[in-house]
Parts: C-alpha cells; structure tokens; sequence
C-alpha cells in the first residue's frame, strides 16, 4: 500500500508541475469510473438493507443512527448490523462525491 500511496503522491507532483498525457489520463479516469460503478452497485445493495430495517423499526437510519450514538437503543444484534451498514453507506456516499466532482473527462 506505501507504494501505491507513494506512485499515487508521484502523479499528483507532475500533474501540479503541468504533466498531461492523454493515455494516462484516459487511464486514470477509467479507475476512477470503474470504481464508482462499484460503490453505485455496492450502495444499492447497502440502501436496500438499511430500508428493510427502517420499515421493520419504522424509523430512517439517520434517525436511528443518532439514538444509537446517544445511547438510546439497545445493544440487539439488529442494532448492530443496522449501525455497521449505515456507517457503510456513508462511507460509500463520501468517497462516491469525492470522485464523482474529480471525474470528469479533462479538456486538453
């Protein structure tokens, strides 16, 4: 992983410097939209859980994620697993916006 953050860090300096190459480029746009296709699917996927548990306790997950942290709720195993999706899923939403404003195709 240090070696990836390392590349990773290597192309954010040429790109600040001025690099532009459309293969690489079109490369990295390309990871970007693969991996936003993956947390879009894994986020439906997320979405549809955390539904069945706001229609089985007839309350939105924001709403309960507060009780949960404020120590409201009971530590059911329901809970639990509500509480570990809906982290989940703001995590996918964060890092889905992260990359959706940063991927668009460039201009040359």
């Amino acid at each position: 992983m240090t070696t990836l953050l390392a590349t990773l860090r290597n192309f954010e300096r040429l790109y600040a410097g001025g690099f532009r190459d459309r293969v690489t480029d079109s490369a990295l746009l390309k990871v970007a939209i693969s991996q936003i296709t993956r947390d879009e699917t894994a986020l439906r996927d997320i979405d549809r859980d955390l539904a069945e548990f706001e229609q089985q306790y007839q309350m939105s997950s924001e709403a309960f994620y507060h009780r949960w942290q404020a120590g409201e709720l009971g530590d059911e195993a329901d809970f639990m697993d509500w509480n570990a999706l809906y982290q989940m899923a703001c995590q996918v939403r964060e890092r889905l916006n992260l990359l959706r404003e940063t991927s668009t195709p460039y201009e040359y």
